[in-house]
């Protein structure tokens, strides 16, 4: 027992008298690693714009998962993207520089388009055939949202090959953290993990096979079998609405997360009904806020969650209860019903 004593002192003095690091030394340690994470997302900027690769990948959001063919390549100058869905009904995303479109069998909707439910909760079914983190990290300058602290993760392995790890760790509760998984050779995203608070897994992308490197050209991108793509005129999808007067139907968001800020502002046509959109991002998580008035007073609030993607609806108050708000986007639910009750009309 004496020499159990003995061993259990000499190891309380080791720790005891370790010298501890400073504050500063600390803050240079955390410093220096956000600064070697985010030359590796530099260095995903870089490939996004310079690499081409074609490859098969999962994605996995909530209780749903597909499999899907990924070409990604420059045509003319331009960042192209074709996404195919290998399961389920056919359907592709394309994506030809800033203009992204969901085809289905023998029609097409803009990807920003949403269909109402009987419930009145606002579905953007389009969002499981995204491309992951298609706007984040998309300029030149790579900007760190404030939000967010950048953390070197451990090595791993994806499709067969090397991968660095990079931790998206969110400062607050009202966004979600993500991990990527970049190829250590050319710095291409390969996974996506989207997570909550608690660090739970709620939406994930990742490639099984791909190849990097090889031409490709606009045929690559010609939507396949199945699908057809119809002009504007020729299908009923959202339509942005020119008139300024109902871009401004005079209401606001009184509470809105620390970081996000309005990315756009417009008018859409869905179904005949003018719904005023206004989407904010933080510059990595977004969310819109859908506004409409209904025709008569109906309860149709309500609420869904599929991944990360949540929908929020909710009635204004009397005398504005023939107003509907809707929030749509990949916060926590906590924080779409935050930013839905605090929407007042004028």
């Amino acid at each position: 027992m004496k020499q159990v004593k003995g061993v259990f002192g000499f190891l309380i003095c080791l720790i005891l008298f370790q010298p501890f690091p400073v504050a500063g030394e600390v803050e240079n340690a955390v410093g220096a690693e956000q600064k070697v994470a985010a030359q590796w997302l530099q260095k995903m900027i870089k490939a996004i714009k310079t690499e081409s690769y074609q490859g098969r990948s999962i994605f996995h959001n909530g209780n749903r998962m597909m499999s899907l063919k990924v070409i990604h390549g420059m045509i003319d100058g331009e960042q192209w993207d074709r996404v195919v869905h290998l399961s389920g009904e056919p359907a592709e995303v394309l994506r030809k520089g800033d203009k992204i479109s969901c085809l289905h069998p023998e029609s097409t909707v803009e990807l920003s388009a949403s269909n109402r439910n009987d419930r009145g909760v606002e579905q953007s079914e389009l969002q499981a055939a995204k491309i992951p983190l298609l706007h984040a990290f998309n300029d030149d300058q790579l900007a760190i949202p404030e939000r967010y602290q950048l953390r070197m993760g451990r090595e791993g392995r994806v499709a067969g090959r090397s991968v660095q790890l990079i931790n998206i760790i969110p400062v607050d509760r009202a966004r979600y953290g993500y991990q990527l998984g970049l190829d250590k050779d050319t710095g291409l995203l390969l996974k996506t993990v989207m997570l909550n608070r608690k660090g739970k897994a709620l939406e994930v992308f990742e490639f099984v096979d791909i190849a990097i490197g090889g031409p490709l050209s606009k045929d690559d991108f010609a939507p396949g079998a199945g699908v057809k793509w119809l002009d504007a005129t020729d299908a009923e999808i959202s339509q942005p609405v020119d008139n300024p007067e109902l871009q401004s139907m005079g209401w606001a968001a009184k509470w809105l997360p620390q970081g996000f800020s309005l990315a756009e502002n417009s008018v859409r046509n869905i179904d005949g009904i003018n719904v005023n959109a206004q989407v904010y991002s933080d510059g990595l998580a977004a969310f819109t806020i859908f506004m409409e008035k209904l025709e008569r007073v109906e309860n149709i609030e309500g609420s869904k969650q599929r991944g990360a993607t949540v929908a929020l609806s909710r009635r204004l108050a009397k005398p504005n209860d023939r107003f509907l708000v809707t929030v749509v986007g990949e916060v926590p639910m906590e924080t779409a019903m935050q930013v839905a009750a605090s929407v007042v009309k004028d």
